[in-house]
Order: C-alpha cells, then sequence, then structure tokens
C-alpha cells in the first residue's frame, strides 16, 4: 500500500505561502506564529491542506501569556473536512483553555461538539501558559492525547476509540480571543504526519438481526435492543445506526463476533441489576439512545442508509395471558421470519443471551431418549445427592402447572403456577414441600398441565422414587 507522507516543520517565514485563512493577523518568527489581530473580540485562524487521518500523530505548542478563559483560549485542528476553520465542520480538535482552564480533545460534529479526552480541570490556571501536546491515532481509531506543562513531564489522558470521521481536507490553528487578548497567542512546533490510503475496508452488512427488545422496563429501569450477528465474519457496529424511526444514533467502535449477541442499553449497570442472569459480557453501553415508547412503535438497524432489520412492536404481540408487559421482552423466535414472542415468565428477558424462545437452541444429552415434551431426569432421587429435573421442549405460548402430589393424592410442591415456559427448560425438585419441609420417602407423582395458543389443554403424570 502505498504511504503518503505529510511533514509540516515550519521553520522559514516563505513557509506562511502554505496557509490560508487569516494570514495578516499572524506574524511569523523562529518558528513561532503569533496573533496580532486588531483589537476587537474575534477569531482567527490559519489552515492548510493534509489528508492524514489514521496511524496519523500531530504536535503543537501553545504558549498565552494570560490565564486562559471562557472567552480567550486557542485550538489545533487535526483533521477538518474543510479549510475554512470557522465554517460548521466535521472534524477534531485539541483545545487549550476554556471555562475549566485544561487541555481536552473533542469532536466536532458541524455545530456540535464532543468532548472526547480532557486532562483535570485548572491546570492552565497559571499565567503564563506553556502547554505542548501531542496526539496519535492508531489504525483501530483509538486516539491518545498527550501533553506537558511548560516544559515538564509528558502526561497521558486516556485513550478513547473513535471513529466517526476517517477522510481528513485540512489541520491548522484557531484562537478566540477579546479586544485585549488580541496579540496574547503564539503557536510552535507544529508537525502532523500520517496516512491516508489505509482506510479501513467495510464489507458489506447482511446477517444482522434484531433479536430481542425491551420497551416497557420496570420503574427505574432502561429499554435494551439486542443483536445477533448470523453471519461468518465480524461486524463492526460503527457501521450501523440505531433507530426509533423519530431519532438515529450512531452506534460505537464494537466487534461482534459471527454467532454472538449484543444488547444495546442506555445503563448496563441497571440491566445488571434487574436481569442478574443476563449474559454481562455481552452488554455494550449506548448512553444516547433512542426512546422505545411503550405499548407500540419502531425499532430499526441500519448501515450505510440501508435498512438491515426493523420491527414495529406492541403489546399485542405478547401472550395473551399476559395482562402488564412491564420487564417483558419480545423475543425473535426464529431468524429470517417475522415470529416474535414473550420471554418465558421464569426469565422475564435474556439480554445478550440466547433467546428463551428461540426455535434453534442447543439440545440436551438428557432429551435424546425421550419424545414425550416433560420428561424427568430420573426415575428414583435422593434430594441429599442431587436434586431431580423437569425437563420440556415444547412450541412457544405454552402455560403450564405443575404440582408434585404423594400416592395419597395429596398435593405437596407447586413448581409451576400459570407459568409461560420457555421453548427449551427445565424446573427442579428439592424433595421439599411447600413449607420447606423433606418430603417422606417414597413414590410421587408429578403432574403436568399446559395449555397451547390454539387452547388445547394436555396433561401429563411423571412418576419418580423418592429416597435417601
Amino acid at each position: 500500500m502505498k504511504k503518503m507522507l505529510f511533514l509540516w516543520l515550519l521553520l522559514q517565514p516563505c513557509f506562511m505561502l502554505a496557509w490560508q485563512g487569516d494570514i495578516t493577523y499572524f506574524e511569523y518568527s523562529n518558528g513561532q506564529y503569533t496573533l496580532n489581530a486588531p483589537a476587537v473580540a474575534d477569531t482567527a485562524y490559519l489552515s492548510t491542506p493534509l489528508q492524514a487521518a489514521i496511524r496519523a500523530r500531530w504536535e503543537a505548542a501553545v504558549m498565552m501569556q494570560y490565564a486562559p478563559s471562557a472567552s480567550n483560549y486557542a485550538r489545533v485542528y487535526l483533521m477538518a473536512d474543510t479549510c475554512s476553520l470557522t465554517a460548521s465542520l466535521n472534524g477534531y480538535y485539541v483545545q487549550a483553555g476554556g471555562a475549566k482552564k485544561t487541555v481536552s480533545l473533542h469532536r466536532q460534529d458541524g455545530d456540535k461538539h464532543t468532548l472526547l479526552q480532557t486532562a483535570p480541570a485548572n491546570i492552565l490556571a497559571q499565567a503564563p501558559v506553556l502547554v505542548k501536546v501531542q496526539v496519535t491515532r492508531s489504525e483501530n481509531f483509538e486516539w491518545q492525547m498527550q501533553y506537558a506543562l511548560d516544559n515538564g513531564l509528558w502526561v497521558s489522558a486516556l485513550p478513547v476509540v473513535d471513529p466517526t470521521f476517517v477522510r481528513n481536507k485540512a489541520w491548522g490553528i484557531w484562537c478566540k480571543y477579546t479586544k485585549t487578548r488580541n496579540q496574547a497567542f503564539v503557536f510552535s512546533n507544529l508537525l502532523a504526519v500520517g496516512d491516508t490510503c489505509a482506510l479501513p475496508v467495510y464489507e458489506p452488512i447482511d446477517s444482522l438481526f434484531l433479536t430481542e427488545i425491551l420497551y416497557d422496563p420496570f420503574p427505574e429501569g432502561v429499554d435494551f435492543v439486542e443483536l445477533y450477528n448470523a453471519s461468518s465474519r465480524k461486524v463492526d457496529l460503527s457501521q450501523c445506526t440505531l433507530s426509533n424511526k423519530k431519532k438515529e444514533v450512531k452506534l460505537p467502535h464494537y466487534n461482534l463476533l459471527p454467532g454472538a449477541y449484543v444488547a444495546l442499553t442506555p445503563s448496563d449497570s441497571i440491566l445488571k441489576e434487574q436481569y442478574p442472569d443476563a449474559c454481562f459480557e455481552n452488554f455494550l453501553s449506548i448512553p444516547a439512545m433512542p426512546n422505545f415508547v411503550n405499548d407500540s412503535g419502531m425499532v430499526m438497524i441500519c448501515s450505510n442508509h440501508q435498512v438491515l432489520d426493523s420491527l414495529c412492536y406492541s403489546d399485542k404481540m405478547h401472550h395473551v395471558q399476559i395482562q402488564d408487559t412491564e420487564g417483558f421482552s419480545l423475543e425473535r423466535v426464529a431468524f429470517g421470519k417475522e415470529n416474535w414472542f414473550s420471554a418465558s415468565s421464569d426469565v422475564l428477558a435474556t439480554p445478550g443471551c440466547t433467546n428463551s424462545q428461540a426455535t434453534i437452541l442447543p439440545s440436551d444429552e438428557v432429551a435424546k431418549d425421550n419424545e414425550q415434551p416433560f420428561y424427568l431426569s430420573d426415575s428414583w432421587f435422593a434430594p441429599q445427592q442431587q436434586y431431580l429435573q423437569v425437563y420440556h421442549r415444547l412450541s412457544q405460548g405454552v402455560i403450564a402447572n405443575a404440582v408434585v402430589y404423594n400416592l395419597l393424592g395429596v398435593p405437596v410442591r407447586r413448581l409451576y403456577n400459570n407459568a409461560l415456559l420457555a421453548t427449551v427448560g427445565s424446573v427442579y425438585w428439592d424433595g421439599l414441600d411447600d413449607a420447606g419441609n423433606t418430603c417422606s420417602v417414597g413414590i410421587y407423582l408429578i403432574v403436568v398441565e399446559w395449555q397451547t395458543l390454539s387452547g388445547k389443554v394436555n396433561r401429563i403424570k411423571l412418576p419418580v422414587a423418592l429416597g435417601e
């Protein structure tokens, strides 16, 4: 791959010819650019073409005769999609000064400014100010800002990943000043070097699915949207946007591996607290995620202005016996189909995990020789050694009751009570009755009754011996 190297070492006055902008407002001498503008409150800038965008390094030194403020501060634009640094632009810059009197890295989207990295507040509170900055961006879009005060030691801010903009047109210097600070800024040691051709090549995304949504969370809870990568290659979610049709949010850099799930949520900590059996390692926090309203709405996942998958959800998609959908998610039953259903009542939701209502799930060894929808892990068990598992394999939408009876026909333990079951799952009996007492040794009968979506009621009796 051809590498284009851009290196600006500003060592001679004639180099001013490469700049554009407010050239008459800056004086050059001995490698320094000093602001010498009219005594009015204004902004001034110099820019020069630059295509370096990744595997790149930028360096600059900024000196201010006075402590900066919200009205007097400087910027070094690292990347901009226009040479006019006072226009609405897309890019990145380092700011020295401002209300917090610190050094910080920002992304600019048009007229919106997003803080990416920052040094502690008030480190530039004592005049005069001399701060050196060095910023690097890796091929994986990781930004690293370093700064040094008064020729002291270099200090590193925490790295951050941001792949929002990958092409560059210009870089330069910019300052905002009042009429008494029109000669207070000096820029020096300006350098930029990096690659222009090693831009990421994204393959089309064709197998990214919506698999679960929680739009009616518990009180003080949060929504979540789950995605599944059904392709044979990883998907960088920074290529995608999540939308409720009214608001669209660009997703951050996150490699979703083949066959993996990810749950997008405004607060992963709250989601962990309310669903303790979820797959926490597959959570991705999206603080500005669209709001998915209760009752009904739309969720879409898009890439390159193409809709990859979408769902018009509503309370009517839940099981008819669920009167209150609060805390219940809707799960996709099978990929490539538009059939969605309530998560099972024993989990309520499965963020980051295989869906409880999925029709394709790992087979259970115990099920190999069992064709019945309900079956036992063994015909005999001793509670001091193991529990008895009551397994099931069903179609979605089954409501079930399961009760343990002794030989006299007296119910001793209720295992299910109008439970909406997952397609594959189990419940265990520990040999105790409903009062928590150990049942006597003997023969017991587990009676399961279940009703399908069509309204058909079924019944099965499963005998088991309880030993010591």
